[in-house]
């Protein structure tokens, strides 16, 4: 009988382990992973202008781009402006479709990108965490170059400098206030 016991203890101390290292190879970020750092960087050379919009003239703008982007997705992504900043998408897992609601607060970051720190989650009905919500959005949707998901920080960047402009056009953000519908940016025309 002894035997059984110290077989069944071995076997079980076999799984947790094995469940540990799986735990730690999903967890750890690889050699190549850099996460986002802000720079204070002095604004572009050139022509600059700042451009005041409101929340439903940024959405537009913004979708724009992101369906620029993802040309021939089967997925659709969808920015809202309200009083706050939130991704919608679907995504079919075993053949059932689950609506993704993502609600973010902005940031403005010194180097003009904008940040989104998530507030809630909705996936359908279900209730998981945030990270897990992020996580599937960025292996589940091919996003454009200039979106960041950051699941660990539960955070997406949306790399407004990044964005490709024609004409030597780049885009940065000097404030963000849904409350007053005020949203600058500031456009710069490079010589």
């Amino acid at each position: 009988m002894k035997k059984w016991r110290l077989a069944f203890f071995v076997l079980v101390v076999l799984n947790l382990l094995a469940i540990i290292g799986l735990l730690l190879f999903i967890t750890t970020p690889s050699d190549d992973f850099k996460a986002y750092q802000a720079e204070t960087s002095p604004p572009p050379e050139g022509n600059t202008v700042v451009v005041n919009t409101t929340k439903a003239d940024f959405e537009g703008i913004a979708n724009t781009y992101i369906a620029d982007a993802m040309e021939g997705q089967p997925i659709p992504l969808r920015l809202s402006v309200t009083d706050n900043v939130s991704l919608s998408t679907e995504l079919t897992v075993f053949g059932v479709t689950l609506p993704i609601l993502l609600t973010f607060d902005p940031v403005v970051l010194p180097d003009g990108n904008l940040l989104l720190e998530q507030r809630s989650v909705e996936v359908g009905q279900l209730d998981i965490p945030p990270e897990s919500a992020l996580k599937l959005l960025r292996d589940s949707v091919d996003l454009p170059e200039f979106m960041e998901v950051m699941p660990k920080d539960e955070e997406v960047l949306l790399s407004l400098t990044d964005i490709p402009i024609n004409g030597g056009v780049s885009v940065r953000a000097t404030s963000f206030d849904l409350e007053e519908d005020d949203i600058r940016l500031l456009v710069t025309i490079q010589p």
